[in-house]
């Protein structure tokens, strides 16, 4: 499952762009989550009480979503060697949130279907690199899970 070195040259060209505004990309993640899968609302006690309309305008969704943007750029850019980064984040998403792993390919594929409706030139090549690095670091979260006691 690994990248090879243009593959991670796609990725990170492609992140470059969500860099510019990591709150921005961070909050139209999670309002477009929450509206493809309005069940993962409910996994967030801060968010879960909002309407839709409160949702948009709530800065507490912009910062919790500045919050995974930026965590995952660190992950990305950590080209595969990521996880001492990934295990705090195993930890807490398991021990503390209680968030199941399927949950993770979920922000994963809208993190693509945002990126791909943002940029014009986030092609085909630079798709399935992007998937194919957020399947690699989000496979991590597994083993981190069973270790924390957590069925996810």
């Amino acid at each position: 499952m690994a990248l090879s070195d243009a593959e991670w040259t796609l990725v990170l060209k492609a992140w470059g762009p969500v860099e510019s505004d990591l709150a921005g990309h961070g909050q139209v993640v999670l309002l477009r989550l929450f509206k493809d899968h309005p069940e993962t609302l409910q996994l967030f006690p801060k968010f879960k009480s909002l309407q839709q309309v409160e949702l948009a305008g709530s800065a507490d969704i912009k910062a919790h979503g500045n919050t995974v943007i930026s965590k995952l750029g660190d992950l990305l850019k950590q080209k595969g060697g990521h996880a001492t980064l990934l295990r705090p984040l195993g930890e807490s998403h398991a021990k503390k949130h209680k968030i199941p792993l399927a949950n993770f390919k979920l922000i994963c594929d809208v993190i693509v279907t945002v990126m791909k409706e943002k940029y014009s030139d986030f092609g085909p090549d630079s798709q399935a690199a992007m998937s194919k690095a957020l399947d690699l670091i989000f496979a991590g979260m597994g083993p981190l899970y069973q270790e924390f006691g957590f069925a996810g």
